[in-house]
């Protein structure tokens, strides 16, 4: 007997329901980028929180945090995923993603992994990145006792963020790994009904068109200057943040970002990044996915809403509220 999972979806506003594709395994969620904020006081900034932004665009949030001592936090977030891709770019913001580590202007190949572990970052299990619809984060922890790996660090983010090497060879070897990894998460049952469950939640918007897996047939056979262009358009600081939180001097911190990303460029003619919306339904939708492989029964009621930013008081009682 195929066990089954009914999923009632109910709603007049929307909200987006979808895990983004991960370098290696690390669950999050995606959330649409619809903002709706109520009057009230607002809620403000932890003031021990440094927050900048550079002539370029790019934002910075630093926070100094002496517990687990000696150790820091990098991010490098950006405001892209794979909402921005072309129809012949399906799956190429995640390719983009993997192609950072397979060689930078300052790490050539695998310099930059290989420099990591000496210093004890174990890729996967701490050196992390992950791509969603809306967003692309790369994930650096990094010790803070030896000072010329804790400076590394920084160089690493920014050669992340604007100096990706895209060679051909490299991009051709790492089609296979993506299509394995999409092969992999088929075998899983429940993945197998994610995969059912998606287009029926995504259905008549952009998302249900851009999940970031993408599609093996393009994943293939993209040329490269697809991949390049993708990079080139989305990858530029005004559409970046570099957040840094650990055992460190802040003052040092600031000045190590301006000195390496201050010189990123933004594109001469930057696409416009737009926002997607889901469209709303009156009626209950009803969706039924089985798997012979599923070990017991579900069913889930989802409640569309739309999400808001919370800047005040009001709007973060309202999301408590909210179901």
């Amino acid at each position: 007997m195929k066990k089954q999972y009914h999923i009632l979806v109910w709603g007049f506003a929307t909200i987006l329901l979808a895990q983004p594709v991960l370098a290696q395994k690390k669950p999050t969620t995606a959330k649409a980028p619809v903002a709706k904020t109520s009057v009230g006081k607002a809620i403000p900034n932890d003031t021990n929180v440094k927050i900048g932004k550079l002539a370029n665009g790019l934002t910075y949030y630093i926070r100094k945090n002496t517990e687990p001592k000696n150790r820091a936090e990098l991010y490098l977030a950006n405001r892209i995923g794979s909402l921005m891709e072309t129809d012949a770019q399906q799956g190429l913001a995640h390719f983009t993603e993997h192609m950072a580590f397979n060689g930078t202007k300052d790490f050539p190949k695998n310099e930059m992994i290989n420099y990591l572990q000496r210093a004890g970052v174990r890729f996967g299990a701490d050196l992390n990145a992950y791509t969603g619809f809306n967003q692309t984060v790369y994930q650096l922890p990094i010790p803070t006792d030896s000072a010329a790996v804790f400076k590394t660090g920084f160089k690493i983010l920014a050669n992340w963020a604007g100096k990706v090497s895209m060679n051909g060879p490299d991009i051709d070897n790492e089609r296979g790994v993506i299509v394995e990894e999409d092969r992999q998460r088929g075998k899983n049952a429940q993945q197998r009904m994610s995969n059912l469950l998606l287009p029926f939640l995504l259905a008549n918007s952009q998302y249900e068109k851009r999940i970031p897996i993408g599609k093996v047939d393009i994943l293939n056979n993209f040329t490269h200057d697809k991949i390049r262009s993708f990079y080139a358009d989305w990858y530029r600081p005004n559409l970046q943040a570099v957040i840094a939180v650990g055992d460190f001097d802040v003052n040092e911190v600031e000045n190590l970002i301006k000195a390496n990303f201050s010189d990123l460029k933004n594109p001469a003619n930057p696409k416009p990044r737009l926002n997607y919306d889901l469209p709303d339904n009156v009626q209950p939708l009803v969706k039924i996915a089985t798997d012979k492989e599923q070990p017991y029964n579900v069913v889930q009621v989802i409640y569309k809403h739309r999400e808001g930013v919370v800047k005040t008081e009001a709007d973060f009682k309202l999301s408590l509220i909210t179901p």
